[in-house]
This record gives structure tokens, C-alpha cells and sequence, in this order.
């Protein structure tokens, strides 16, 4: 969704390979087909034989392509986001530091962002936001995931639902993986998780959390990580053995580079 929609698994769209690109203040950017210009209070952009309309003040800068063919026509309401090449600029003012992972296309459901809605951001049909950050920071608390994990799970799609979909099904498989084979009491096993212990998520048998943030932070800081490193290098198991074998085999590897 990190930068990149960080913000942000491939969607499979179309790209633009000789246009100009317009980025926007708050992170997006477009890629027209061919051209992009300044007209009184508004930046032009010709993509597809249609005219894409942004109002100026919403615009850092227009980054000029490779090759721009002329070309004319009626506005259409496609747009891109993908990664530019350097080529000269022309400053509007200065770029975003960086744009979500997130790409704008057009979506028979709801769009995560879209430009002409007051509140361009939205976390859910009903929960509306001004900026990406506070999207992404809802998303967090909403599938009880770090920030990162989110944009980082989020896919490369603006549909709403889909972004929705790509969270819960991400969640769903870390949170019901199959129990490593000493997920047994009996067995001395411990299970990462369990949704019928009053604090569901344990890293250790003393050491128990009712989120799965609180317990991917304190593995972190046990094994001197970031929350998405040990979420990397975890594994699919439920079994807190299991997973703690994994993340030491990760760290030895890393050492051993």
C-alpha cells in the first residue's frame, strides 16, 4: 500500500513506457501516454487518446519522458502509477519524498484513492481519510498488524476490496497456520497461536500477548530485528519452537554473509 500503496504482489496492469509522468503532493503519481502541461489552474495529461484533468495545486512536479508523441481527445478516467525513468524536469515545485505502493486503475468497486473525492483515502466504504498515512494507520489498527506489514500486504491493486482482501487473506494465513509437530501439550509444544487462550498470541510459555504486534515486537526485540524482519523470516508454523528455529537460522544466515 510503503512507500508503497508503501503504499503497496502485482496486479498486473498495463504500463506506460514513453510518457510524462505528473507526481502529486500527496505521494501518487501518474504516467501519461504521451504528454503532460500546465494550463491556467490545471496540469493536462494525454493518455490513451483522452484528456486526464488535475488541479494544479495538487501537483509537485510534471517529470518530462523519454519521447512524447502529440496527441488529442476526449478525458478518460485511467490512470497509472509506475516507476519513472530520470529524464529532465519540469518543476512545479519539489517531488514527493516517496509515493505509495498503491496504483491508481480504474475498479468496478471502490477506490482505495481517488484524487476527486474530498477525502481521497479510504480504509473502508464507511471510513474516510485526508492523507495516506492515516489510511494506512486505520488498515494497522483495524488487522491489528504494524504499519509496514500493511503496506507491505496491501498489493500493487487500488480497489478497495481487493486491498481488503489481500489483508485478510495475508492475516488468515499467519493466523491459522498448521501447528508445527510439537504443538501438543503433551509434547512440550507451544502454539504461537490460539484463539481460545484468554491472551491468544506467546512467544515463550511465560511470555504471552493479546495482539500479534505486541508479539512480533517483543520477538523482534529479542532477536535485535525490526517487527517486519521477524515477520519475514517466520515461517508458516504455529509452533513457537518452530519459529523461533526459523528466525535463529535467518539471523546465523544474515551473520554469515
Amino acid at each position: 500500500m510503503a512507500a508503497g500503496i508503501g503504499l503497496l504482489a502485482a496486479a498486473g496492469f498495463d504500463r506506460a513506457e514513453c510518457g510524462d509522468t505528473i507526481y502529486f503532493k500527496d505521494g501518487m503519481r501518474t504516467v501519461c501516454q504521451s504528454r503532460a502541461w500546465e494550463e491556467k489552474d490545471e496540469v493536462h495529461c494525454e493518455y490513451e487518446g483522452g484528456l486526464l484533468i488535475y488541479s494544479k495545486r495538487d501537483v509537485a512536479q510534471i517529470e518530462k519522458g523519454p519521447s512524447v508523441e502529440a496527441d488529442t481527445g476526449l478525458k478518460t478516467n485511467r490512470e497509472q502509477n509506475v516507476q519513472p525513468q530520470p529524464q529532465a524536469t519540469v518543476a512545479v515545485s519539489s517531488p514527493p519524498a516517496a509515493a505509495p505502493s498503491s496504483a491508481l486503475r480504474p475498479s468496478s468497486g471502490v477506490l482505495f484513492y481517488d484524487p476527486r473525492r474530498p477525502k481521497k483515502y479510504w480504509s473502508s466504504p464507511t471510513t474516510h481519510h485526508d492523507s495516506y498515512r492515516d489510511a494506512i494507520a486505520a488498515l494497522a489498527a483495524e488487522f491489528d498488524r504494524p504499519e509496514q506489514w500493511i503496506e507491505e500486504n496491501m498489493g500493487d491493486t487500488n480497489d478497495l476490496e481487493e486491498v481488503r482482501d489481500n489483508l485478510s487473506a495475508r492475516k488468515q494465513q499467519i493466523s491459522s497456520a498448521p501447528a508445527g509437530p510439537g504443538h501438543d501439550a503433551e509434547g512440550g509444544g507451544i502454539e504461537f497461536y490460539n484463539p481460545r487462550r484468554p491472551q491468544k498470541y506467546w512467544t515463550a510459555q511465560d511470555a504471552r500477548y493479546n495482539t500479534f504486534s505486541e508479539a512480533i515486537e517483543a520477538l523482534a526485540r529479542e532477536f535485535g530485528k525490526s517487527a517486519a524482519w521477524v515477520e519475514t523470516h517466520m515461517g508458516d508454523s504455529n509452533d513457537v519452537d518452530l519459529i523461533r528455529h526459523a528466525l535463529r537460522d535467518a539471523q546465523l544466515e544474515e551473520k554469515n554473509r
